[in-house]
């Protein structure tokens, strides 16, 4: 399926809402649950996710328009933030404000087609388009919900016992 940023906007869109119905509310068992040594509770993902908001993708979007190839991106630290104290609603409501500030700011660009094939260079992958940057926003995006609900659903492997036979999800190692 080829990026186009109008279908594109509607997931970038719902992900704060999704994620909230998901974990707001929830006993801090679900939510500070994890798969094991170097990976992310789903409450390090949202705090990673408010990360990626102030410091990723419209920042990177706008080195793009604004200077294009001739301004490397900053690095992205993934892991920046992820100890925060801060109680789960205050970074679930913090996520969606900025991303809320974030589509707005997308949207008033009102990119055209040939601003979709503008480069910036990107500090491992070298030159890449804003297409590519903002199609990679949206699987962003759909990769940490279902990180959310693999890490959530593994929490009770051993509880289901004889049924992780029929849950794919309880059989495959978080690294693949």
């Amino acid at each position: 399926m080829d990026f186009h940023l109008e279908q594109g906007i509607p997931i970038l869109e719902r992900t704060p809402a999704v994620i909230s119905t998901l974990l707001e509310d929830l006993p801090e068992d679900w939510t500070r649950v994890d798969e094991g040594p170097d990976t992310w509770s789903p409450r390090e993902v949202v705090a990673h996710l408010i990360n990626g908001e102030r410091t990723d993708w419209i920042p990177r979007a706008r080195i793009i328009l604004q200077q294009g190839k001739y301004r490397r991106f900053d690095p992205f630290d993934r892991f920046a933030e992820l100890k925060t104290p801060r109680p789960l609603k205050e970074l679930l409501e913090e996520f969606d404000h900025l991303r809320s500030q974030n589509v707005a700011t997308l949207r008033g660009w009102n990119l055209k087609e040939k601003d979709m094939e503008l480069t910036g260079e990107h500090p491992e992958f070298g030159a890449v388009t804003m297409r590519q940057l903002l199609a990679t926003w949206v699987v962003h995006d759909l990769s940490h919900i279902a990180q959310i609900t693999r890490t959530m659903a593994r929490a009770y492997t051993r509880a289901v016992g004889p049924w992780t036979a029929y849950f794919r999800v309880l059989q495959r190692d978080v690294r693949q």
